[in-house]
């Protein structure tokens, strides 16, 4: 049977296999400075490091996560005590997710490994290509969530 369907041509195998390599490659880089963390907890940290005190509800939408997964994600960086809950000011049933003094100290070891490594995954693509690939990730991530907004 033939199909013109080429799996080794389509942008999402591509776009899957570059995110699980370069996340997997960082994580070795965190373990390697004595910080056993993901890329997705990198991420929390790096909204918490950026923006201060975020709810649960906030970090999932922003990490484009379940409620479940950022809590059990959070609760490991609890455990590592590179954040703490903080009863929110406003309503008790939630909780701000802050920086604890660790986790600032952790961001200043882990922003420059992430800003190298992203130097070093781009080197030798022009500044060119580096704008057309954003550009097409961008329109594809954004038709893609304007998809999910109208199922929803």
């Amino acid at each position: 049977m033939s199909s013109s369907f080429q799996l080794d041509k389509a942008i999402g195998m591509h776009i899957n296999r570059t995110a699980f390599l370069m996340t997997e490659e960082i994580a070795r880089r965190f373990a390697g400075r004595g910080y056993p963390l993901s890329a997705q907890d990198f991420g929390i940290l790096f909204r918490l490091h950026e923006q201060g005190p975020l709810t649960q509800v906030a970090l999932a939408g922003l990490m484009m996560r379940d409620k479940t997964t950022i809590t059990r994600r959070i609760d490991g960086l609890v455990k590592k005590a590179l954040v703490k809950r903080i009863p929110h000011p406003d309503d008790r049933r939630y909780f701000h997710i802050v920086l604890t003094d660790k986790g600032k100290a952790a961001m200043d070891v882990l922003l420059p490994l992430v800003r190298d490594f992203q130097q070093e995954v781009l080197d030798g693509i022009s500044e060119e290509h580096r704008a057309i690939t954003m550009q097409t990730l961008q329109h594809i991530s954004h038709m893609l969530m304007q998809k999910k907004k109208e199922q929803t």
